[in-house]
């Protein structure tokens, strides 16, 4: 199982909107996408944050099953339609995502 894990910032005054369209929107219609079998949303509290970076509102923890390049190019190329819509709650230039790909180890 691989993880990505997004940082997302709202739109100014729009955290909480944000947060809904995650939970009623977001995250069922990217759990539709073939490979993504879980979402999760943290909201952040920042302890220590390096000067630049942006003050993210949450973390999404998305686990996909299989090769995740290809389940990323899918997903990818449903962003923006009505399968897997954008919200302007967003403020996306803000938006971090990273993929931790798994390595399994087994005892000899």
């Amino acid at each position: 199982m691989h993880k990505m894990v997004v940082f997302a910032k709202a739109a100014e005054g729009r955290t909480e909107e944000l947060g809904r369209w995650y939970d009623e929107r977001h995250f069922p219609d990217l759990l539709a996408v073939p490979g993504f079998v879980s979402a999760e949303r943290h909201t952040l509290v920042t302890v220590k944050q390096p000067d630049g970076l942006p003050g993210w509102d949450f973390m999404l923890i998305y686990e996909i099953e299989g090769n995740p390049m290809p389940v990323l190019q899918s997903m990818g190329s449903l962003m923006g339609t009505e399968k897997l819509p954008f919200t302007d709650a967003l403020f996306s230039i803000s938006t971090l995502s990273v993929v931790g790909l798994s390595q399994t180890m087994q005892r000899n």
